[in-house]
């Protein structure tokens, strides 16, 4: 998938800006479908990527969400991690597949990242 979609929504939409007010507030979120995983369930011969942003156990959390997601390939990478994450424009990861094989990625720039992905998906495919 290109982009996440946020876990969680409000339960409750604001028809109007919130004004500050003297105290503070309560949002109450409900969860957002899971969309990956609706589409891990009907995959019709596709190969489905995901990924696994992550603050704790990188591994054990991105292999879950592999066998839950019914993905073919998922690339996690631990988004507390210096270099990693959203701010910059480097990243550091690891990718596992369906097989149990994982792949340990360096820091580099997203793009070279990019590559690195979709080379890994290309031998993924042919062995399939």
């Amino acid at each position: 998938m290109a982009a996440a979609v946020a876990d969680y929504r409000p339960v409750v939409a604001a028809d109007q800006k919130i004004k500050r007010g003297k105290g503070a507030i309560e949002i109450r979120l409900e969860p957002n479908p899971d969309i990956v995983k609706e589409l891990g369930q009907n995959k019709d011969g596709k190969v489905l990527i995901g990924f696994a942003a992550e603050t704790e156990d990188l591994i054990a959390n991105a292999a879950k969400k592999l066998r839950e997601k019914n993905l073919d390939m998922i690339v996690a990478n631990n988004v507390a991690e210096a270099g990693s994450g959203f701010d910059g424009d480097t990243n550091i990861a690891t990718i596992l597949d369906h097989t149990g094989a994982s792949h340990e990625l360096p820091l580099m720039s997203k793009d070279d990242l990019a590559d690195r992905i979709y080379d890994y998906f290309l031998t993924l495919k042919r062995r399939r």
